[in-house]
């Protein structure tokens, strides 16, 4: 490599400078060394791939979780001039496919989800190919006590063995201690190369909003809506209450407001995801299911209607405001009773003992996991996520020596395990909620076992302004829930001259 990086990233990007850690991560990656990344959300993740992919002469393939996510980068380099990348899912037909996997040499750079690289169609051409680096995009998903776990991302240290053991760059937004270990273990990262960025992005605001109804919950969010700087995100738990929110915004206030979820057509996800880019859309009310990989600079405000199961997954959907560096805020509305949801989602999220039991009579060790799936979907009526997180487990019961447990005991056991930490994850992201007396980003940094090593202007609601006494923040808090204006003024500044 005779250029200097600066000069490839200038070259194929046209940024003058790398942003921090990455250079660091790409020279270990083209040094041949295993990566675990944790950057926040909106700091360049991507690029950590993309140029190693660029520079090396042989093909880097990259796991990621969401087809929307992959279409978009993929998009987005061809729209800068690379043509020798693809993303291999299950948005293309099966002719689509077959081109891919027939002229894979042709390639730079591939996108593929967890489940399709474990195709036997698939892993035979990869197997082929030089592969020069294994990215695991969103790796706090292969963990188990990650806050997206997805089993096919337990395999993939399997299939990265099978492909020769390339280098490997795992990357994630958030990744707690426990997690860091998971995702070393399920990898089988050999010393690898750890760089972690603090999760705190000190130019996002941080502010709990209780409302006492969810009428004076929707008159808050059509207050906000009129008085904060446009482009923003409301996350909702509920496709019913992205619909409602955004008519009650387009009929209250002169903002564009879509709804966004993932009962929607991937055509319609696609299409308004792109005119909420392009800026034609001011706000976006959306599920969880919007959001990752969105390459929107602007974005001024998140807004929570209903507050996320985990802590991890309020940082990263926060995160997505404010990547110019200007001033942005998150705002999480209450009401009492919005603990309700989460705990139904979490009950409903794995399988029960009476369907477990049943469905253990209908396998056959010698099917593949996607027929076994396909079986329980089809014949049971199981959630796909269901029939996943089923299949792998009974799998794992088969290989075990000696177990006490029947198979249904030890699924129904791993199912209750899954469920009590998501509890627990719960009741923090609760914690964190009702905190009444410490700075919020202070508990929030603890909580991934940061400091706080300076306090910004602009922090959060229990902080206030730097300048009040700690004595008068509580009366400050009380006042200003009675005069939203003023709140608001405060918060941006907006009545300095």
């Amino acid at each position: 490599m005779n250029k200097t990086l600066e000069s490839y990233l200038y070259e194929y990007f046209g940024y003058p400078s790398f942003r921090t850690y990455q250079r660091e991560i790409i020279t270990s990656v083209l040094d041949g060394k295993d990566v675990l990344a944790m950057l926040p959300t909106g700091t360049g993740k991507s690029l950590c791939y993309q140029l190693p992919a660029l520079i090396c002469s042989g093909l880097s393939v990259v796991i990621s979780p969401l087809l929307s996510l992959m279409d978009n980068q993929v998009q987005e380099l061809k729209w800068a001039g690379f043509k020798k990348v693809a993303a291999y899912n299950s948005f293309l037909s099966y002719q689509e496919k077959r081109y891919i996997l027939r002229n894979m040499k042709k390639y730079k750079l591939l996108f593929i989800s967890p489940e399709s690289i474990q195709q036997d169609v698939v892993l035979e051409e990869l197997r082929k190919q030089q592969i020069d680096l294994f990215a695991v995009d969103e790796a706090h998903c292969i963990s188990q006590w990650g806050h997206e776990f997805r089993t096919d991302y337990l395999k993939l240290g399997r299939v990265r063995e099978l492909l020769g053991n390339p280098p490997c760059l795992a990357l994630t937004a958030t990744a707690a201690p426990t997690i860091q270990t998971d995702i070393n273990n399920k990898l089988q990262l050999q010393e690898p190369v750890l760089f972690y960025e603090s999760i705190d992005r000190t130019n996002i605001s941080l502010e709990v909003v209780d409302t006492d109804s969810e009428r004076n919950k929707k008159e808050t969010v059509v207050h906000y809506i009129k008085q904060l700087p446009k482009p923003g995100i409301i996350y909702a738990s509920s496709r019913r209450k992205t619909e409602e929110l955004a008519r009650l915004i387009n009929e209250k206030t002169e903002s564009h407001a879509y709804s966004y979820h993932g009962g929607m057509s991937a055509e319609d996800r696609q299409l308004i995801q792109q005119q909420f880019i392009s800026g034609d859309i001011d706000v976006m009310c959306c599920t969880n299911a919007f959001g990752m990989g969105i390459n929107k600079s602007n974005i001024r405000f998140i807004i929570h209607y209903h507050y996320p199961k985990d802590i991890e997954s309020y940082v990263q959907e926060i995160g997505r405001a404010g990547r110019d560096g200007l001033p942005s805020s998150a705002i999480l509305l209450y009401t009492e009773g919005d603990g309700i949801l989460p705990r139904q989602v979490i009950e409903l999220e794995f399988p029960d003992t009476p369907h477990i039991e049943a469905a253990i009579t209908r396998m056959d060790d010698k099917e593949s996991d996607y027929t076994l799936e396909k079986r329980l979907i089809d014949e049971c009526g199981w959630e796909e996520q269901h029939a996943r997180f089923f299949v792998y487990y009974w799998k794992e019961w088969r290989l075990l020596e000696n177990s006490d447990l029947k198979a249904s005991e030890y699924i129904a056991s791993i199912a209750e395990k899954r469920k009590q930490w998501k509890r627990g994850k719960l009741k923090q992201m609760e914690e964190w909620l009702h905190n009444a007396t410490v700075c919020r980003r202070e508990k929030l940094l603890h909580c991934f076992e940061e400091t706080l090593t300076k306090r910004p202007e602009r922090c959060c609601d229990i902080c206030g302004t730097a300048e009040l006494p700690a004595g008068q923040r509580m009366e400050r808090k009380k006042q200003e829930s009675l005069d939203w204006k003023a709140r608001l003024h405060k918060l941006f500044f907006l009545d300095h001259d």
